[in-house]
C-alpha cells in the first residue's frame, strides 16, 4: 500500500504535467525516481531548452532551502518549485489550498534569463 504523503505527491506531479502539455510547445514528463540520481520530480521541455520541477504539496515549506536543494539535485539554473500550500479543515476534512492554488519558485538567475529571451 502506498503511503498518503507519496501518493498525494504523484498525483500532483501528474495534475502539473497534464497542465504543462496542454501548453503550446511545452513537452513534460514525471521523472522515474532516481534514488541518488534523482535530478527532480518533473521534466519540461520547452522547444530545446531544458527545465527541471520539484513539485511540493504540503501546508508548511521552506521555500528558500528546497529551492536550494532543489537546484544541487539538478546541477542547472533552469529548476523550479511548484508549492501547493494546503490548510487543515476541522474535523478531519480533506485539506484545501490556502490563498492562491500554487506558487512558482525560482532563483533571481533564472527570473533575469527568462525576462530577457
Amino acid at each position: 500500500m502506498v503511503n498518503k504523503a507519496k501518493k498525494q505527491g504523484t498525483n500532483y506531479e501528474t495534475n502539473i504535467v497534464n497542465r504543462l502539455n496542454k501548453v503550446g510547445n511545452f513537452k513534460a514528463q514525471r521523472f522515474a525516481e532516481g534514488g541518488s540520481n534523482d535530478l527532480g520530480d518533473i521534466q519540461l521541455f520547452i522547444d530545446d531548452e531544458e527545465f527541471f520541477i520539484e513539485a511540493k504539496s504540503r501546508q508548511n515549506l521552506n521555500l528558500h532551502q528546497t529551492l536550494d536543494k532543489a537546484i544541487s539535485k539538478s546541477g542547472d539554473i533552469n529548476t523550479l518549485v511548484f508549492w501547493k500550500k494546503l490548510k487543515r479543515k476541522s474535523n478531519n476534512e480533506r485539506r484545501s489550498n490556502d490563498g492562491v492554488p500554487e506558487v512558482i519558485s525560482m532563483s533571481y538567475e533564472l527570473f533575469v534569463k527568462l525576462l530577457e529571451k
